[in-house]
Protein backbone atom coordinates (compact mmCIF):
# COMPACT_ATOMS: atom_id res chain seq x y z
CA UNK A 1 0.00 0.00 0.00
CA UNK A 2 1.35 3.39 -1.00
CA UNK A 3 0.62 6.14 1.49
CA UNK A 4 -0.69 9.50 0.33
CA UNK A 5 1.84 12.31 0.58
CA UNK A 6 1.81 14.39 3.72
CA UNK A 7 2.21 17.79 2.13
CA UNK A 8 2.32 20.84 4.37
CA UNK A 9 -1.12 22.06 3.33
CA UNK A 10 -2.70 18.63 3.77
CA UNK A 11 -1.22 18.21 7.25
CA UNK A 12 -2.33 21.72 8.24
CA UNK A 13 -5.86 20.97 7.04
CA UNK A 14 -5.97 17.65 8.90
CA UNK A 15 -4.76 19.28 12.11
CA UNK A 16 -7.26 22.15 11.72
CA UNK A 17 -10.12 19.66 11.36
CA UNK A 18 -8.91 17.69 14.39
CA UNK A 19 -8.53 20.89 16.44
CA UNK A 20 -12.03 21.96 15.39
CA UNK A 21 -13.50 18.66 16.56
CA UNK A 22 -11.60 18.81 19.88
CA UNK A 23 -12.63 22.40 20.60
CA UNK A 24 -16.36 21.69 20.51
CA UNK A 25 -18.16 23.20 23.49
CA UNK A 26 -19.40 19.77 24.56
CA UNK A 27 -15.85 19.06 25.73
CA UNK A 28 -15.83 21.95 28.19
CA UNK A 29 -14.67 21.06 31.67
CA UNK A 30 -18.10 22.26 32.83
CA UNK A 31 -19.95 19.55 30.88
CA UNK A 32 -20.23 15.86 31.71
CA UNK A 33 -18.87 13.75 28.87
CA UNK A 34 -20.64 10.57 29.86
CA UNK A 35 -24.22 11.77 29.37
CA UNK A 36 -24.20 12.04 25.56
CA UNK A 37 -24.24 8.97 23.37
CA UNK A 38 -21.56 8.46 20.74
CA UNK A 39 -24.14 9.31 18.06
CA UNK A 40 -25.02 12.62 19.72
CA UNK A 41 -21.34 13.53 20.04
CA UNK A 42 -20.73 12.73 16.36
CA UNK A 43 -23.76 14.69 15.20
CA UNK A 44 -22.84 17.79 17.20
CA UNK A 45 -19.23 17.71 16.04
CA UNK A 46 -20.08 17.10 12.38
CA UNK A 47 -22.74 19.83 12.26
CA UNK A 48 -20.25 22.40 13.53
CA UNK A 49 -17.41 21.04 11.40
CA UNK A 50 -19.54 21.31 8.28
CA UNK A 51 -20.06 25.01 9.02
CA UNK A 52 -16.29 25.58 9.37
CA UNK A 53 -14.93 23.38 6.58
CA UNK A 54 -15.16 25.89 3.75
CA UNK A 55 -13.03 28.36 5.72
CA UNK A 56 -10.38 25.70 6.46
CA UNK A 57 -10.29 24.62 2.82
CA UNK A 58 -9.78 28.21 1.69
CA UNK A 59 -7.21 28.93 4.42
CA UNK A 60 -5.03 26.03 3.29
CA UNK A 61 -5.28 26.58 -0.45
CA UNK A 62 -7.91 24.04 -1.43
CA UNK A 63 -9.62 26.43 -3.85
CA UNK A 64 -10.55 23.65 -6.26
CA UNK A 65 -13.29 22.65 -3.83
CA UNK A 66 -15.44 25.57 -4.96
CA UNK A 67 -16.58 23.42 -7.88
CA UNK A 68 -18.90 21.55 -5.50
CA UNK A 69 -20.69 22.61 -2.39
CA UNK A 70 -18.98 21.55 0.79
CA UNK A 71 -22.11 19.67 1.79
CA UNK A 72 -21.56 17.34 -1.17
CA UNK A 73 -17.92 16.74 -0.25
CA UNK A 74 -18.50 16.17 3.48
CA UNK A 75 -20.69 13.17 4.21
CA UNK A 76 -21.53 11.65 7.55
CA UNK A 77 -23.69 8.75 8.73
CA UNK A 78 -26.52 10.63 10.44
CA UNK A 79 -26.95 13.30 7.79
CA UNK A 80 -30.16 12.63 5.91
CA UNK A 81 -29.01 13.94 2.53
CA UNK A 82 -25.83 11.84 2.28
CA UNK A 83 -24.68 8.27 2.59
CA UNK A 84 -21.31 6.91 3.67
CA UNK A 85 -20.61 3.80 1.61
CA UNK A 86 -19.30 0.59 3.11
CA UNK A 87 -16.21 -1.20 1.87
CA UNK A 88 -15.35 -4.82 2.53
CA UNK A 89 -12.20 -6.14 4.25
CA UNK A 90 -11.96 -9.65 5.73
CA UNK A 91 -15.53 -10.37 4.55
CA UNK A 92 -16.83 -7.60 6.80
CA UNK A 93 -18.30 -4.26 5.82
CA UNK A 94 -16.66 -1.16 7.25
CA UNK A 95 -17.27 2.58 7.06
CA UNK A 96 -16.03 5.58 8.97
CA UNK A 97 -18.40 7.94 10.72
CA UNK A 98 -17.70 10.65 8.14
CA UNK A 99 -15.74 11.25 4.96
CA UNK A 100 -14.39 14.33 3.25
CA UNK A 101 -13.81 13.86 -0.48
CA UNK A 102 -11.47 16.49 -1.82
CA UNK A 103 -10.34 16.68 -5.41
CA UNK A 104 -6.95 15.10 -4.77
CA UNK A 105 -7.44 13.05 -1.59
CA UNK A 106 -10.01 11.54 0.77
CA UNK A 107 -10.27 11.68 4.54
CA UNK A 108 -12.10 9.19 6.75
CA UNK A 109 -13.16 10.40 10.21
CA UNK A 110 -13.90 8.17 13.19
CA UNK A 111 -15.16 9.33 16.59
CA UNK A 112 -15.39 6.89 19.48
CA UNK A 113 -16.38 7.38 23.09
CA UNK A 114 -15.27 5.08 25.86
CA UNK A 115 -14.07 4.46 29.37
CA UNK A 116 -11.63 1.64 28.71
CA UNK A 117 -8.63 0.66 26.66
CA UNK A 118 -10.76 -1.84 24.76
CA UNK A 119 -12.92 1.02 23.43
CA UNK A 120 -9.82 2.84 22.22
CA UNK A 121 -8.36 -0.37 20.76
CA UNK A 122 -11.52 -1.11 18.81
CA UNK A 123 -11.32 2.27 17.09
CA UNK A 124 -7.62 1.83 16.38
CA UNK A 125 -8.32 -1.38 14.48
CA UNK A 126 -11.08 0.30 12.51
CA UNK A 127 -8.82 3.19 11.57
CA UNK A 128 -6.04 0.94 10.33
CA UNK A 129 -8.59 -0.71 8.03
CA UNK A 130 -9.93 2.69 6.93
CA UNK A 131 -6.37 3.55 5.95
CA UNK A 132 -6.64 0.97 3.18
CA UNK A 133 -9.57 2.87 1.65
CA UNK A 134 -8.85 6.53 2.49
CA UNK A 135 -5.73 8.63 2.06
CA UNK A 136 -5.91 9.90 5.64
CA UNK A 137 -7.90 8.96 8.73
CA UNK A 138 -8.71 11.19 11.67
CA UNK A 139 -9.53 9.34 14.88
CA UNK A 140 -10.85 11.28 17.85
CA UNK A 141 -11.35 9.27 21.00
CA UNK A 142 -13.56 10.83 23.69
CA UNK A 143 -12.26 9.68 27.06
CA UNK A 144 -15.03 9.37 29.64
CA UNK A 145 -12.96 7.83 32.42
CA UNK A 146 -13.57 9.73 35.69
CA UNK A 147 -10.06 11.24 35.78
CA UNK A 148 -9.43 11.15 32.03
CA UNK A 149 -6.75 8.51 32.51
CA UNK A 150 -6.68 7.52 28.84
CA UNK A 151 -6.21 11.13 27.67
CA UNK A 152 -3.44 11.64 30.24
CA UNK A 153 -1.62 8.53 29.03
CA UNK A 154 -0.71 9.97 25.60
CA UNK A 155 2.50 11.43 27.02
CA UNK A 156 3.82 7.95 27.81
CA UNK A 157 6.73 6.59 25.79
CA UNK A 158 4.86 3.54 24.43
CA UNK A 159 1.78 5.59 23.65
CA UNK A 160 3.85 8.11 21.68
CA UNK A 161 5.37 5.25 19.68
CA UNK A 162 1.91 3.92 18.83
CA UNK A 163 0.57 7.35 17.89
CA UNK A 164 3.64 8.15 15.76
CA UNK A 165 3.50 4.70 14.14
CA UNK A 166 -0.14 5.15 13.19
CA UNK A 167 0.70 8.46 11.52
CA UNK A 168 3.95 7.34 9.87
CA UNK A 169 2.78 3.92 8.66
CA UNK A 170 -0.98 4.31 8.11
CA UNK A 171 -1.72 8.07 7.78
CA UNK A 172 -3.94 7.83 10.86
CA UNK A 173 -3.98 10.96 13.02
CA UNK A 174 -5.08 9.97 16.54
CA UNK A 175 -6.04 12.38 19.27
CA UNK A 176 -7.79 11.88 22.60
CA UNK A 177 -9.96 14.44 24.34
Amino acid sequence: MILAKKTERRVKLLRAIMDDMKSHKMFSKKVSRSKDTESVIQKNIFLELEDNLEKYLQDYGFTETKSKKITEKFQWEQKTSTHVNNFSVFSTNHRPDAILNLDDFRIGIEIKKGDSGSSLRSGLGQCVLYGTEYDFVLYLFVDITPNQNIAKSVDGEREKLVIDGLWDNHNVLLDII
